[in-house]
């Protein structure tokens, strides 16, 4: 496997912790006219490279595969029903604000599903959501890997150009606090204001170039305005080591784990990131006829998922939605690749119940949206002014 292409979802993909890669990003002229949400919004997609069972968002059914039995589900209401994997370690507010939101896209092949599933109408659907959305952050969408990989062809996600997005991949949190201004004092750091005055002076003396190789010299030009817009925000202050407690890091800062990546989108989520996507890898379980491997691996990240909504979610000054997807369902009776998706979404919004319950097969009603459903779904939830995926097809499950 590969990484992402430089022109897919992680454009400008570089670099060094705490370094601001990203997009264009048009500086404090934009900032100034951006849309305040009120709370403030924010959507983090935990995407789980490979597939999503069922299991998790359809459990009743499917009863008597994938290991469903009528003792390990839950029926939690308005017909959703999820294995006790969700049941026992999700908090009873995430219970009580949790919807599966179905997905019919035909899909089977993972070259195809990945972009299908980040894309709308040919640009960058996270990018275009996390635009409509406005505020005040500097980095406007972000991305924490970790140490995954993505086959080249399949990672060849659209970008909005004109959306106007600065865009970040985290490497290290504490590298991004410290770029953020909001770590402890430093003597060995920079003043921001006279490292501001550096970068503007760099990006001033690159221009000629910038603007005589605009293609090649793309993450160069990005690096520098996303860096410039971060340094004229106000710092962001953190709290590291109730950070490391409440997600048990045991003081590693790396994002190079499941715990680190939940860890880091609380603080793009803090520091007023709109869009964050949080990927995990090796969720591509053929064979799994009993739903064994699928349980275990979930049982191993739920415990930050969950902190991560008691600490985000639940926030009452927030409105912070997080969603659970993957490539495709799984498909009966071998865990192969199903044509749809049943994605689980967690928020303040969402009102429970589902549109994403299966048959005994893992299918979906034939009138069930496609991934744009699900796109214009989440940008409901956070009350942008303009839908830009248009009408909202999943209104029952909105608060």
């Amino acid at each position: 496997m590969s990484h992402f292409s430089r022109r897919g979802f992680l454009k400008g993909l570089a670099a060094g912790t705490g370094a601001l890669i990203g997009s264009r990003f048009p500086g404090a002229s934009w900032i100034g006219e951006a849309k305040a949400a009120d709370p403030p919004a924010s959507v983090v997609i935990v995407y789980l490279i490979g597939g999503y069972n069922s299991i998790f968002a359809s459990a009743d059914s499917i009863v008597g595969k994938f290991g469903v039995t009528a003792g390990n589900h839950t029926v939690l209401g308005n017909g959703l029903a999820v294995d006790n994997v969700y049941a026992n370690n999700f908090s009873k507010f995430a219970l009580n604000h949790m919807a599966a939101v179905g997905v019919r896209h035909g899909i089977t092949a993972h070259v195809e599903a990945v972009p299908a599933n980040w894309s709308y109408k040919g640009k960058n659907a996270a990018f275009l959501l996390a635009s409509e959305m406005g505020g005040a952050g500097a980095t406007k969408a972000a991305l924490l890997k970790g140490p995954i990989a993505l086959g080249g062809r399949r990672t060849k996600v659209p970008l909005a150009e004109a959306a106007n997005v600065s865009f970040d991949v985290v490497n290290d949190i504490a590298a991004k606090v410290k770029a953020l201004g909001g770590g402890p004092p430093d003597p060995r750091a920079p003043d921001r204001t006279i490292a501001l005055s550096g970068m503007q002076a760099a990006r001033a003396m690159s221009d000629n170039s910038l603007q005589g190789s605009p293609q090649s010299l793309v993450t160069l030009g990005d690096g520098y305005d996303t860096a410039i817009g971060t340094l004229s925000s106000a710092p962001v202050k953190f709290d590291l080591p109730s950070l490391d407690t409440a997600y048990k890091l045991g003081g590693v800062t790396a994002v190079n784990s499941f715990a680190t990546k939940m860890c880091a989108a609380e603080v793009m989520v803090r520091s007023g990131t709109n869009v964050v996507g949080v990927l995990e890898d090796g969720w591509d379980t053929h064979n799994d006829v009993d739903g064994v491997r699928a349980r275990n691996k979930m049982r191993a990240i739920i415990p930050a998922m969950s902190t991560f909504v008691e600490r985000m979610v639940q926030d009452e000054t927030r409105n912070v939605t997080l969603v659970i997807m993957g490539d495709f369902s799984r498909s009966l009776p071998g865990s192969d690749h199903q044509p749809n998706l049943s994605a689980t979404v967690i928020g303040r919004n969402v009102k429970q119940g589902t549109t994403g319950k299966t048959d005994n097969r893992v299918g979906l009603p034939s009138g069930t949206p496609n991934i744009e459903g699900l796109w214009s779904y989440l940008a409901t939830l956070t009350k942008v002014p303009k839908n830009p995926f248009g009408a909202n097809p999943h209104a029952k499950l909105v608060l």
